[in-house]
């Protein structure tokens, strides 16, 4: 396949590496589903050959001649290997997180949305963007804890931004000092009424 470049020459955790990448091209533009993508995924990581990788993507369609170059961590920060990636196509507006007496998550690869509404009452809600699809604009977390939290991690090279407010709670101002200028910008903001707001800085 030509999108992976150099095939003979690479080694096998590198051409691991490109297939994975394309993988998730394909998934940032809805040609595949969450779940072909998480079944190719593991069978990615379990392949232990280099026809056995590229067949894993051989049937897949054409990319948008946009999406052809792969986007490197170069483009969206400091970090070599960086799993996080720069979405430009059908990225949602806006999403929420509710949880009331129990717990929600939004791990792994996921799309985050420029407007991400976060509720916690008598819960918890996690928000791991270290292998998210973020905006190319960045995104804004709006969370409310009552008597609950939110913990958002971010990893090296995003650019964040908090502010926020406690009231007999906490509401963390953690700031990043990897960003690249050129990453997108996380922006957490909101109120926390006997909870919390954690932000967390994490590879």
């Amino acid at each position: 396949m030509k999108e992976l470049t150099q095939i003979e020459s690479l080694s096998l955790p590198a051409l691991r590496d490109q297939v994975m990448e394309r993988l998730t091209q394909h998934f940032s533009l809805d040609l595949i589903s969450m779940e072909e993508y998480e079944l190719r995924a593991r069978e990615v990581a379990q392949a232990d050959s280099k026809p056995a990788l590229i067949a894993l993507v051989a049937d897949l369609p054409p990319l948008p001649s946009e999406a052809m170059q792969p986007r490197q961590a170069a483009r969206t920060g400091p970090r070599p290997g960086a799993q996080w990636q720069v979405g430009t196509e059908r990225m949602p507006a806006n999403d929420n997180a509710i949880c009331v007496f129990g717990a929600t998550e939004r791990k792994g690869v996921w799309r985050v949305p420029r407007n991400l509404e976060t509720l916690c009452v008598f819960g918890g809600a996690t928000i791991d963007l270290r292998k998210a699809i973020v905006p190319p604009e960045g995104a804004t977390v709006h969370c409310l804890a009552f008597f609950g939290g939110v913990d958002i991690i971010v990893p090296p090279g995003m650019r964040l931004e908090v502010s926020g407010t406690g009231i007999m709670g906490g509401f963390d101002h953690a700031q990043n000092d990897l960003d690249d200028p050129d990453a997108p910008l996380i922006r957490v903001e909101g109120l926390a009424i006997f909870g919390g707001v954690t932000v967390r800085l994490k590879d």
